[in-house]
């Protein structure tokens, strides 16, 4: 055994157990038997690499088989997958470790270094056995939706780290001095599950490499320095030698803390503040919160507000209405009461739109279609004006989805549609496009365009341009509504003056591909 190998498996041994507990105080249960599997695995390794108790550790060795069973167990629980598969593969597990418990060393003689007479079928069983949950898994990453399929990445990756890693360990262990190439890859897969294990919600897997490894490696590369310059002052005059590989290793073992210690830094500093830790993140913290609380504040009383106007305009429009009724059974002038019930129409449509933009619903966040969104505006914005001949409405373009709420979208892109349709438009055209981050609409029309003087304070609430005379009135918050869901998607929305190609209004939307994660 080189020196290092060792040293290798005692971070393993105490990450892993970590991980165990801290995935079954989450109720991971499947993640914590992964890491349970590993604890055992190693601790047989380390039993075997001792001359005194090396008859212990190689009959112990084995045990192995419960890695692949428990990480089959943690890609079905997390995926919410119903598998027989699970049950029997940790059968199978102590039938191996069984049969490698006897004295004959059927599979690995001498500490594992040298193969026994059933060497080759047990390492084609257990490369079986580690395939079968990273293929499923693979074949599954097309079906699931964009949160599962982010978790589902990460475990794959973690799998195909631990089950190479495993094999690469068994492999070189025959060799005169195994390095312990292969216990680098099970120490990555622990780096992974920790991510797994303290967060509700994965970033996107290939912004997770170009962000968090990344500050993670850059972490571990000053850690590891730092660690050395400490270990040199202190070993100074011992006549002591620091190799590549010593290095290497200590490296590594700083980089699969990140995440725990990242963790572990995050509960400190909550016992003692509401926010991140270290002074710039406490700062930080603080003035997010400030900013948060008083947006809410606002928002709070604006929605109060809201549903208080609402509420006082729809109790007389009900008795109004009423009082309608009954005058149209007297015999009063029909067309004064449909100048009634249309008044009643518009204040009722100004209270529903008041409480929209007071109190705007949550988002239900999906993948998004922003070309099937903007072609269900279209078509309700049809079906719902009174309008005679109905302007030409084309959507084109596509591009990936979005992850927002359909709904508040759609919203968004028909309050654009309606305003250039009363506005006289006859025709309209929206594209969709993709952005190096985000999907752009764009809706032009030929209309008359916004009037200059209300263009600086368009998005403003209760800013129109329709007349009184319009088929239905401004209320002045449909842009105002627009803007908001806009927003609370990360994008923006601006008129972007007049349109080149059809000469009216043009606006212009962007809404990024992916939310950001909530910070906090």
């Amino acid at each position: 055994m080189t020196r290092l190998f060792i040293p290798s498996l005692v971070p393993i041994l105490t990450v892993a157990a970590l991980l165990a507990a801290l995935a079954f105080r989450w109720g991971r249960r499947g993640v914590g038997a992964y890491c349970l599997s590993l604890v055992a695995w190693a601790t047989s390794l380390l039993l075997a690499v001792d001359p005194d108790t090396r008859r212990v550790g190689e009959s112990l060795l084995m045990v192995g088989f419960f890695v692949p069973a428990a990480y089959l167990h943690a890609v079905s629980e997390d995926l919410r997958w119903h598998t027989r598969l699970v049950g029997l593969f940790y059968v199978g597990a102590v039938g191996m470790t069984a049969l490698g418990a006897l004295p004959q060393g059927l599979f690995l003689q001498d500490g594992g270094t040298t193969p026994g007479p059933l060497w080759g079928p047990m390492f084609a069983l257990a490369g079986v056995a580690s395939l079968v949950p990273l293929l499923r898994l693979w074949r599954a990453l097309p079906e699931l939706s964009d949160g599962e399929r982010e978790r589902a990445r990460y475990l794959l990756f973690a799998g195909v780290l631990g089950t190479f890693g495993g094999g690469t360990n068994i492999l070189l262990m025959m060799t005169a001095h195994p390095y312990p190439a292969g216990l680098y890859m099970v120490l990555g897969s622990l780096a992974l599950l920790a991510w797994v294990v303290q967060s509700t919600r994965l970033p996107d897997f290939g912004r997770f490499v170009d962000a968090s490894l990344r500050y993670s490696l850059i972490a571990a590369l000053l850690s590891t320095l730092f660690l050395l310059l400490a270990l040199w002052v202190t070993k100074v005059g011992g006549g002591a030698s620091y190799s590549w590989g010593a290095a290497f290793l200590l490296f590594l073992v700083v980089l699969v803390g990140q995440p725990l210690l990242f963790w572990a830094r995050g509960q400190l500093a909550a016992s003692f503040f509401a926010g991140k830790g270290g002074v710039e993140g406490i700062t930080r913290a603080l003035a997010e919160s400030e900013a948060r609380a008083e947006h809410a504040g606002r928002l709070a009383e604006i929605g109060t507000l809201a549903s208080a106007v609402a509420h006082e305009v729809r109790n007389p429009l009900g008795v109004i209405t009423a009082a309608t009724t009954l005058l149209e059974r007297q015999g009063a002038d029909p067309a004064t009461l449909d100048e009634i019930r249309q008044q009643v129409r518009r204040a009722a449509h100004f209270a529903d739109d008041l409480l929209e933009y007071g109190r705007p619903e949550p988002l239900s966040l999906r993948p998004v279609d922003l070309t099937g969104a903007a072609s269900m505006a279209a078509s309700e914005v049809r079906q719902a004006l009174p309008l005679d001949p109905m302007p030409e409405i084309t959507v084109s373009g596509e591009a990936p989805p979005v992850e927002g709420d359909l709904g508040q979208l759609a919203r968004l892109i028909g309050i654009l549609v309606e305003n250039a349709a009363l506005a006289g438009a006859g025709r309209i055209a929206i594209r969709v496009s993709e952005e190096p981050e985000a999907v752009r609409v764009e809706l032009d029309d030929d209309g008359p365009g916004v009037p200059e003087a209300i263009a600086p304070r368009l998005f403003e609430p209760f800013v129109t341009g329709r007349s009184r005379q319009s088929p239905r009135p401004g209320t002045g918050l449909g842009l105002a509504i627009a803007r908001g869901v806009a927003e609370r998607h990360h994008g923006h929305l601006r008129h972007d003056g007049r349109s080149t190609e059809l000469g009216g209004a043009r606006f212009v939307l962007e809404i990024p591909r992916r939310q950001p994660l909530p910070s906090g």
